[in-house]
């Protein structure tokens, strides 16, 4: 065999391929999950299917990962979803600003103003016909970037944390600056072994930061930026203004709620609507983490039993597609994981009550009170695609289902598209970053997959 055909060999068998379909028992549910017994995990395409051709758009909320710095991160799966459903153009594009909180930081009082986080609207057709499903793309971490950047590691970091355009915009124009890829020339300059800069920068503080700024009390800013992606999205089904000249901040003003006769006219406007949610790595713990918080104070979307009623309206059987998570593992840093009096060690049996909160001078909420926290239960379907050599993946835990916003708790392995050398590595990066190259899981969300009798 020559040289060449061996380096080829090499090569093909260092290459991972693309997973095309799924293993029989590659899909668990949790014990007591609500879809048990049902004839199959429902896929988009149905969803889309029930819209008909006169119904609102389906919308989709995307929430992004650590080490994510600039949109454009969900566009080819985007692409790829639409195309499925028949709505294969991109028809309109744009980024709003998602105003952040302002917190004191050191025992100076001094006042650190976040970089804003940001919401990219981007919608998908077929040829000329109106939009039939739109993505809202959020962009929480620019704040954890910037923090990072001025208080944890000044000396060896160098990220970008300020909003840079790095994707083709469809049509429109977004209303945030950009802001050139620049190190202040006064930062001291480390000398660093290239691959342990790399490691250090990207990974370990432009990546495994954001996840330990989320789990503290400045995760309230990543929490804020969830929520206010939701109540736009709300917003645009309720054909209203998400925000006011008066309020930079996402509201439903006095006047969309009369137009619907109230909360009760809200929420079944909505519950006639298709939603669903694509989180990736740690933003699968945040949506939960937002979600809990808006059931526990109430009061973001405007009056607080208007954010009650929207919640079962919005989110029941909303499936919520998780490429790749680290929700069992953050749950040991969580302030709701710890041992009872009596020395039994468990998670509680709500996700996220009790939490410490920063006070936030723009309040966005009700102060924390058991009597003021929402009655009414949503029931998310939460499906996480799991990689079996994901360092960073993991199972989503049974006790999930323990949360009055979760009905159902679906682990599916998968096998993503990466470089590796069989039975030796893997590459990490790639098994957990390329769920939207992955055609089983695409074809996953969009067909669904049928549950055995008994299952």
């Amino acid at each position: 065999m020559s040289a060449r055909a061996i380096i080829l060999v090499l090569f093909v068998f260092a290459c991972g391929c693309a997973q095309t379909k799924l293993a029989p028992d590659a899909v668990r549910l949790a014990p007591g999950s609500e879809i048990a017994g049902e004839a199959s995990i429902e896929g988009l395409k149905a969803r889309f299917a029930r819209i008909g051709e006169d119904g609102a758009p389906m919308r989709v909320l995307v929430v992004n990962g650590m080490a994510t710095n600039a949109h454009g991160y969900s566009f080819d799966t985007q692409k790829r979803i639409a195309a499925a459903l028949g709505q294969g153009d991109c028809r309109a594009d744009r980024v709003l600003t998602l105003h952040p909180p302002v917190f004191v930081v050191g025992a100076g009082a001094e006042r650190y103003e976040f970089p804003p986080a940001s919401l990219r609207i981007t919608a998908w057709a077929a040829g000329e016909g109106a939009p039939k499903v739109i993505f809202y793309e959020t962009l929480w971490t620019p704040y954890a970037d910037a923090f990072t950047d001025r208080y944890v590691a000044p000396s060896v970091s160098n990220l970008y944390y300020r909003a840079v355009r790095d994707w083709e915009y469809c049509a429109g124009d977004d209303d945030i600056e950009t802001a050139p890829k620049a190190r202040d020339p006064e930062r001291e300059e480390a000398r660093q072994a290239l691959v342990n800069r790399v490691l250090i920068e990207d990974l370990m503080v432009g990546g495994f930061t954001d996840a330990v700024i989320a789990v503290g009390p400045l995760g309230v800013a990543a929490r804020d930026a969830i929520r206010q992606s939701l109540c736009i999205m709300v917003a645009d089904a309720l054909a209203a203004p998400s925000r006011t000249s008066s309020n930079p901040r996402c509201s439903l003003t006095a006047e969309t709620l009369a137009r619907f006769d109230g909360a009760a006219g809200v929420a079944a406007h909505l519950s006639g609507q298709e939603f669903a949610i694509v989180t990736y790595s740690l933003g699968s713990f945040l949506l939960l983490d937002t979600l809990d918080e808006f059931r526990l104070w109430p009061g973001d979307l405007g009056p607080p039993e208007t954010t009650c009623a929207l919640m079962p309206a919005v989110l029941d059987e909303t499936p919520v597609y998780m490429f790749s998570n680290q929700v069992a593992l953050l749950l040991a840093a969580h302030p709701h994981f710890g041992c009872d009096p009596n020395g039994a060690c468990t998670v509680f049996s709500e996700f996220g009550s009790d939490r410490t909160r920063l006070v936030d001078p723009r309040a966005h909420g009700d102060a924390p009170d058991a009597d003021a926290a929402c009655k009414e239960t949503a029931r998310l379907r939460l499906i996480a695609f799991n990689d079996p050599n994901d360092v960073m993946g993991y199972r989503l835990p049974d006790i999930l289902l323990e949360s009055p916003l979760i009905g159902d708790v679906i682990n599916v392995r998968v096998r993503n598209p990466a470089f590796g050398v069989p039975g030796l590595f893997v590459s990490p990066a790639s098994v957990h970053s390329n769920h939207g190259e992955n055609k089983a899981i695409i074809d996953f969300i969009l067909d669904g997959w049928p549950l055995a009798p008994g299952f």
